[in-house]
């Protein structure tokens, strides 16, 4: 090991120790200013009501999707539930219908033209479109190490292209109506890597990014009655790969997993009341933050130690 690195791992360990020592610190700060956040959201901002909206939820046939057109369907919406796979959409609608109107629809978010006439045909059926839900996403290669390139580009398509795709058809009716929300969800791994899920991660820091871009320039145009928020979730229960996996290797005890109902009802809470970043669970903010304020080498350093050798055992286990 040369001297450079040697430097660099004690370096990192002093770092690592101070960050230990103020933690606690951090945590009694930052529920203070979560505190004082929500205080103020509630004196300052009531949620709105969307009674009567029209919301499209892709990737809505099951797990998060399904939990959170459900969430709005309560709320009063109306439902297109959007997904590839048409029969799991179908049942999603079944538990709607009921209480609201809703449809399902299937349709390849990848393809721009199957968007454009998904807007054309709910508009026909429900309404004008004025929430938008990207929640369709892949989670990991099987082959997570070497992944084929078709693979990778399916990735970034459904990801991060399809995002484009639908802001791109949705958005300018929201513009028109001065009015309306947008929601992406991302990823704690847009924020904090995952070693051999690179696609994934690179996908999801493209969706921090573009949302980022989208309400400044939401901002700039004077739009700021279309609310934009950012979801950044850690793993949920709703792939029962994932939940076998973790568990197997004592994950969720560093990663805590979140059910897709909870993890909805924080969405569109967070939604209703404009918050632009919707982080699941809340701790996660914390502990990007703190190691943020790190070197870029000791942030590196921190990561191997934590988490690095539990995920070459995940994707391993995953790919199986």
């Amino acid at each position: 090991m040369s001297l450079y690195n040697t430097l660099i791992k004690i370096q990192a360990m002093v770092g690592v120790t101070l960050l230990a020592c103020l933690t606690p610190l951090l945590i009694v700060f930052a529920l203070l200013a979560k505190m004082l956040s929500k205080v103020l959201r509630c004196f300052c901002e009531s949620p709105k009501s969307i009674i009567g909206e029209v919301a499209v939820v892709t990737g809505a046939a099951h797990g998060l999707g399904r939990a959170i057109a459900l969430e709005l369907a309560r709320k009063g919406c109306k439902i297109a539930a959007v997904d590839i796979d048409l029969t799991g959409a179908e049942n999603t609608v079944k538990q709607i219908i009921e209480t609201v109107p809703a449809k399902a629809y299937k349709v390849d978010v990848v393809n721009y033209e199957e968007i454009v006439k998904l807007n054309e045909q709910i508009t026909k059926d429900l309404g004008s479109v004025t929430i938008l839900i990207n929640n369709a996403g892949l989670l990991m290669h099987r082959n997570p190490v070497n992944p084929t390139p078709n693979e990778v580009q399916q990735m970034i398509n459904v990801n991060l292209t399809s995002h484009f795709w639908t802001k791109n058809v949705f958005l300018p009716k929201m513009k028109e109506l001065r009015k309306g929300f947008v929601v992406s969800i991302a990823s704690l791994a847009g924020w904090i890597p995952l070693p051999y899920s690179t696609s994934y991660t690179a996908t999801k820091a493209g969706v921090y990014g573009h949302m980022k871009a989208l309400r400044l320039e939401l901002a700039i145009e004077k739009q700021s009655n279309i609310r934009v928020s950012t979801v950044l979730p850690t793993f949920l229960q709703a792939n029962e790969e994932v939940v076998s996996v973790t568990e197997q290797l004592n994950m969720d005890r560093l990663y805590p997993l979140v059910s897709s109902q909870a993890a909805a009802r924080r969405i569109v809470e967070g939604m209703l009341r404009g918050e632009r970043e919707i982080v699941i669970p809340d701790i996660g903010a914390l502990l990007y933050r703190s190691v943020s304020v790190l070197p870029i080498a000791w942030q590196d350093y921190l990561l191997l130690l934590v988490s690095a050798s539990r995920f070459q055992d995940f994707c391993k286990l995953y790919s199986k």
